[in-house]
């Protein structure tokens, strides 16, 4: 007989009719029993002795779990033995090495004019063939019909655990196709975990997943090609900590050890129309050669010299152009581009997704599909929606990539209309002006052209264009900042204007690069395949998810043995507990907060092309910009906003000349406004030592050039058929005659200088003229020609915010023909000793009107701000002190020292108030001092060649952050210093797009003042070109890395509450209502998200928000707020346990012994007073943390600023408010709080005088209590109230005094990072 303790008093009709009481449901499974006659029962005997049950592993239910692994095991291995024994006897090689080709392959392609492409896109590479057959196809095809029975098999155990199947089954004890619960439960728990098991092994293959199930073979073998190339190293974050260094030593001795160092992606082998294989791999063609056994991508190399290009200006023959078509194939970006479905197939395939799908199955069969299907609904909305976006800006890089109209090419000695895909390299197009863009990369041989290349170099103005030179004895550099900039055309400029050279004559221009490896290409590849950053935020969120994972599983145990059983429903209860505390929302929220920044970011102009960069962002210490266009105000001449509307128009103003006088000596002149009044030969430096064209009647050109010109109020004539090289230059004031400009060497990085040779019809002369740096101008001069002050005249211009610039001139002898001054190389026009320096022409540089805000902003908000320019230190330096990046303190008045190299390769310092000159050792004095505090506040600046040299001695990085302007810094040079920040601190970097590209796609963070295509290297690109918008930036991005703390701890507070709550509630085993759970994860998805809508802090704090989810003030946070809630929990469970003994000892004997529920249906156990008390505490806990991580003034605008969350966060409170103060209601019994039958209610009126009402909406007719209902009294309830009020209390007096004050200061101290100061 077996003994059943019922301690209540009770009628027994009451206990024969509530069914799923404790005497009913224990002896019903033991068999017929009767119950006593008296009128009170305290005691029960079943007749019989429950059974003991013995699971069979091999019973026929478990067969299915237990075949379909085993089948599927056992042919994957059968094909594993026959695919390796294959392969052996094949004797394939394991992989070739891609390497330059040692000879050609078709012999009439001459080896000059075919060779590899750099090494920058064949290092790191290794192939492997592979080819399909039918026995790799069997297995795949098994392998997924494997994936489907799994998820056919989980399917079935859900419905049947709701007896879906109960019409179908042939068992008569039973309505379920497993017999029992307890049967079923153990054999979903089975499946489970196989399936588990089984996803994670195809994840991990995944990416070799076709080379697996195909059978290597040679190269000359393979239809498709296993593609490994090796992953770089992430862009590190500088004092990442210790453990993220752990976590990247330990994620890259796993990658050792599993041999998973290279990505991998299989590639089809392809065939040319004439039989030739290929593959395309990231944009590129790569080319089988079969005397060389390797796939090699290959470019056809123009000229090698001037004179080359010229001669290769007939054209291609139709069968020449055939053969460089299979070699570089069709002038289009090789990109395929995802579908739907296979984009769906990418990002469904993570890892996580993996751990939700798992999560939502247990969900879905425990009885809790109603949120299990809100939550499958939310995350495949939310992925749906990163797919969309994805394929949105995927289409948007590819329409960007690719153009196709017509052009006309020169094939054959005629010339022919073909589409723009068939044009190869070597070609020559014509060159028309047109409203679409030019679809290749090609350099002028005859005649010249206006271009618009604003869309990719930022170059504010149209630049002109001019042939090359027809000389043999210079090589012909492709390259941007090359000798030949002024001669190439790139793929995705615009042509405004064609200018032949002759009447009649089209302009030509030889093709030197089509497709991915144009200028346009190369942008697009750095899009679709951008470098990899490592932040310390990602590295700790990986030991996060470790660390939960692990705690989960400490949870598990603990539920196990807190409910006293170890059967199948305590492994759901610890499931249910793991998925709490890893919540399958925790990626998702993560990235929420970036969404939206990046939205607010749109609307304001800054668009955002890596999401991940805004949280980055966040942590920006530095920020370094450029001066011109970014510091300081372009000014424009009205005129010129009539020119073509795509054109941004911006300059400097112009403001005087200084002439040097040779009478008496070489001195400098007074400095003079009236263009009336400048001598002859400054007058002529203007009119002629210039990029100008005209355009629409209007001069365009470089700003400064344009600026120049507009003041001499000239005219510009069209070249002639009888001299079509020259120009013509028509003076309009002085009564100044016409020149003729015969020849012109255009400006580049490498000369800073540019010339011109002109005849003056007026005397029948020729001179040459140069205009440049004041530097290089008087390195090349004759230094007698120099006055004595010249340079410290120049700098003392420049130190006043003049952008200075320097005219030099040489006459040529009388005797000197134009044919032979023609045919003088540049080196023979610019021969050192024969140029005669002639004075300066300046510049003003006015501050823009938002620059020294925008700074003072920066500098408040804890960055350090730099100036990195390719101006003039000088120049520099005084719009440093203009707009306040230089400026004095409570110290003193700032010393500036700059520092430049002299004639023996050394670095000197010049002090800016004296002009006195100081030696290395002394600078490092005057610096120390200053650092001490013993000495006023010290800037340096330095040049770009002092910049270099004090990096070869390896003294730059300890000057690093006492240097503020960086000047005469080349492209190269600028990325150089921006990495050198980036050892030590964020570094973000503000720029245009243009020479500065490379700087803004190597910082932490770039951000483009241009929409030129070039800009989306960078990071972040602004219509605005104003630097607030890096103001702008750095509040949003703040704002977006605090939020998704705040979502991230929110999220882990959810399930710490509820596994700490959990444990309480397993002790008396009692559980919270379907209804609740509802209510809580249904909350947790609006509050999370309304967490994301705090918009940003009025201004920026001093302070950066952290970025370690494992650091000191994360952890004091979040193990405190559990703390708490642990405590207030306790609290809750001794106040009501206090109630037997007072305030009428109403809970008395009405304890909950939950020993003999059936655990399975967890629902039951919410209907007593401890469900009760201890749900509402969860729920309120819960939403309270919501509310206390919805705090924060210092990166987030105030709490009741996100209205949003107020209005969320209001009605879930009143709603809990409600629930647990009203009498029994409909809404309190749908969350089985505060209700119960009402024949209970009737007693309960009766017995205690209350007034409850018994008949209302909802009213159930069963509660799951010995006595019926779970009224707890008035008192109780205010009480219960008032403690989740004090809760809260505590919650914001520790968050907001302990952790966000007191606490913070204190980790600061107590466990300082390697930070280092540095005046801002």
């Amino acid at each position: 007989m077996a003994t059943v303790n019922a301690s209540y008093t009770q009628d027994p009709a009451v206990i024969v009719h509530e069914p799923n009481l404790p005497v009913w449901t224990t002896c019903a499974a033991l068999g017929p029993f009767d119950l006593a006659t008296s009128t009170t029962v305290v005691f029960n005997e079943c007749a019989v002795v429950a059974p003991t049950r013995t699971l069979n592993p091999v019973a026929p239910e478990y067969l299915a779990t237990y075949c379909i692994m085993a089948i599927e095991v056992i042919l994957l291995f059968c094909y594993y033995l026959a695919k390796t024994t294959r392969e052996r006897l094949s004797q394939s090689k394991p992989f070739l090495d891609v390497g330059p080709a040692k000879t050609p392959f078709d012999s009439d392609v001459e080896l000059q004019d075919m060779s590899p492409l750099p090494n920058r896109d064949t290092n790191g590479l290794r192939f492997t063939g592979y080819k399909r057959d039918p026995l790799g196809t069997s297995a795949s095809v098994t392998v997924a019909v494997t994936s489907f029975l799994w998820m056919i098999l989980l399917t079935v155990l859900v419905l049947d655990y709701y007896a879906v199947f109960s019409r179908f089954n042939f068992r008569e004890e039973s309505d379920l196709l497993f017999n029992d619960h307890e049967l079923l439960s153990t054999v979903f728990i089975l499946s489970w975990h196989f399936v588990v098991i089984w996803f994670l092994g195809l994840k991990f293959i995944q990416d070799k997943s076709d080379s697996y199930f195909s059978r290597r073979v040679p190269i000359t073998e393979a239809t498709m090609v296993q593609v490994e190339k090796r992953m770089a190293d992430p862009v590190t974050i500088a004092n990442m900590g210790v453990i993220a260094q752990w976590v990247r030593n330990f994620e890259a001795k796993a990658r050792a050890y599993l041999k998973n160092e290279h990505s991998v992606t299989v590639v089809p082998i392809q065939m040319t129309s004439v039989g030739r294989r290929y593959i395309e791999f990231e944009c590129v063609r790569y080319v089988f050669d079969e005397r060389s056994g390797s796939f090699q991508p290959y470019s056809f190399a123009v000229g090698p010299t001037l004179g080359d290009l010229h001669q290769q200006s007939v054209g291609l023959t139709t069968a020449e152009a055939h053969r460089r078509t299979e070699l570089v194939g069709p002038n289009t970006i090789a990109f395929p581009a995802d579908t739907f479905y296979t984009a769906i197939g990418k990002e469904f395939s993570g890892i996580f997704y993996v751990y939700q799908m798992m999560t939502l199955w247990i969900w879905m069969y425990y009885g809790y599909y109603y949120m299990g299907l809100v939550l499958t609904f939310v995350i495949i909305a939310s992925g749906v929606s990163k797919v969309r976006v994805y394929l949105t800006a995927q289409r948007r890089v590819l329409s960007m990539a690719n153009f196709t109209g017509i052009v006309n090419v020169l094939r054959d000695d005629a010339w022919k209309t073909l589409s723009t895909s068939d044009v190869v390299p070597g070609d020559v197009i014509e060159v028309v002006a047109g409203e679409h863009v030019l679809p290749v990369d090609a350099v002028l041989v005859d005649g010249g052209a206006v271009c618009d290349e604003s869309s990719l170099t930022g170059e504010a103005l149209p630049v002109v264009k001019v042939a090359v030179k027809n000389d043999a004895s210079v090589l012909y550099q492709r390259g941007d900042g090359g000798a030949n900039k002024a001669n190439n055309l790139h793929a995705g400029c615009f042509v405004l204007e064609a200018q032949p050279a002759g009447k009649g004559r089209p302009v030509l221009a030889v093709v030197t690069a089509t497709g991915a490896v144009t200028s346009k290409g190369r942008l697009v590849k750095d899009i679709l395949f951008p470098t990899r950053v490592s932040f310390v935020f990602q590295e700790h969120l990986k030991v996060v998810f470790a660390v939960l994972m692990v705690w989960g599983v400490i949870m598990l145990v603990l539920s196990i043995l807190l409910l006293g059983t170890t059967g199948a429903d305590a492994w759901f209860y610890g499931m249910f507990t793991i998925s709490q505390i890893l919540s399958p929302l925790l990626p998702a929220v993560l990235v929420i907060g970036q969404s939206v920044a990046s939205e607010r970011l749109s609307k304001k102009g800054i668009m955002c092309v890596d999401l991940d960069r805004i949280t980055l962002s966040g942590k920006v210490k530095v920020y370094c910009f450029d001066k011109t266009g970014k510091c300081t105000q372009l000014i424009v001449h009205e005129s010129l906003k009539k020119s073509a509307g795509t054109l941004t128009k911006e300059g400097l103003n112009f403001l005087a000349v200084q002439p040097v006088l040779s009478s008496g000596g070489q001195k400098y002149g007074p400095v003079l406004t009236d263009y009336t009044s400048f001598p002859t030969s400054i007058r002529t430096a203007m009119l002629t030592c210039h990029s100008v064209t005209m355009v629409g009647g209007h001069p365009v050109g470089n700003f400064v050039d344009v600026e120049m010109f507009r003041v001499t109020e000239a005219k510009i004539g069209r070249p002639t058929e009888m001299e079509p090289q020259n120009t013509t230059v028509y003076p309009t004031t002085n009564n100044d005659s016409e020149i003729h400009i015969l020849k012109r060497f255009e400006f580049v990085h490498s000369n800073a200088y540019m010339t011109v040779l002109v005849k003056d019809p007026s005397d029948g002369r020729m001179y040459v003229y140069l205009k440049g740096s004041f530097e290089k101008i008087r390195d090349i001069c004759d230094r007698q020609s120099l006055p004595s002050d010249a340079e410290s005249v120049a700098r003392k211009h420049a130190s006043e915010g003049c952008y200075v610039l320097a005219f030099a001139r040489r006459e040529l002898p009388a005797t000197t023909s134009v044919q032979e001054a023609t045919a003088f190389t540049r080196a023979d026009l610019e021969r050192a000793g024969t140029v005669q320096f002639i004075g300066l022409c300046m510049f003003r540089n006015e501050l823009k009107p938002d620059t020294a805000d925008a700074l003072h902003e920066l500098r408040y908000g804890g960055c350090r701000v730099v100036m990195i320019t390719g101006d003039n230190i000088d120049t520099g330096v005084f719009v440093a002190r203009q707009c306040g990046m230089i400026e004095s303190n409570e110290y003193g008045t700032v010393l500036v020292l700059l520092g430049d190299a002299d004639a023996a390769g050394r670095v000197s310092w010049k002090n800016t108030e004296d002009g006195s000159t100081i030696d290395q050792s002394g600078m490092l004095a005057i610096l120390a001092s200053s650092r001490g505090g013993n000495y006023r506040p010290v800037e340096l600046a330095v040049t770009g060649k002092a910049f270099n040299i004090l990096l070869a001695e390896g003294t730059m990085r300890g000057l690093l952050f006492d240097t503020r302007v960086f000047a005469r810094m080349s492209p190269d040079d600028k990325v150089m210093c921006v990495r050198l920040h980036m050892e030590r601190a964020i570094t973000a970097m503000c720029g245009d797009g243009g020479n500065d590209a490379g700087a803004l796609k190597a910082a932490h963070s770039g951000i483009a003042l241009s929409e030129a295509e070039s800009s989306v290297v960078a990071h972040f690109s602004s219509r605005e070109r104003s630097i607030f918008s890096c103001v702008e930036l750095l509040r949003e991005a703040r704002c977006a890395l605090d939020v998704s703390f705040a979502s991230y701890k929110y999220l882990i507070m959810y399930g710490e509450v509820l596994a700490f709550m959990g444990l309480i509630q397993y002790y008396f085993t009692v559980n919270m209502s379907q209804a609740m759970w509802i209510l809580i994860d249904g909350s947790t998805v609006p509050l999370s998200w309304a967490l994301t809508q705090a918009k940003p802090a009025a201004r920026l704090a001093r302070t950066r928000p952290t970025a370690r989810l494992l650091g000191p003030e994360t952890l004091i946070s979040v193990i405190g707020m559990i703390f708490i809630n642990v405590l207030f929990g306790i609290g809750a469970v001794v106040m009501l346990f206090g109630e037997r003994t007072q305030n009428g000892n109403w809970f008395h004997c009405n304890e909950f012994d939950g020993q003999y529920y059936d655990i399975r249906r967890w629902w039951e156990l919410a209907d007593n007073f401890e469900g009760a008390t201890t749900g509402m505490l969860i729920v309120f806990q819960i939403v309270n943390a919501a509310a206390i991580f919805n705090i924060g003034r210092v990166y987030r605008a105030g709490f009741w600023r996100n209205w949003v969350f107020v209005v969320c966060y209001s009605i879930i409170f009143a709603l809990l408010s409600f629930v647990t103060l009203a009498d029994p209601n409909t809404l309190g019994c749908l969350f089985h709080t505060n209700c119960g039958t009402s024949d209970a209610l009737s007693r309960l009126n009766s017995s205690t005088g209350t007034s409850y009402s018994t008949s209302f909406l909802g009213i159930p007719s069963t509660y799951y209590a010995f006595i019926g209902h779970n009224v707890m009294p008035m008192q109780f309830r205010i009480r219960l109230w008032l403690l989740c009020i004090g809760n809260l209390f505590a919650l914001v007096v520790f968050e907001w005094g302990v952790v966000l004050n007191f606490g913070r200061a204190f980790a600061r101290r107590r466990w300082p990072q390697a930070r280092f100061s540095f005046r801002q």
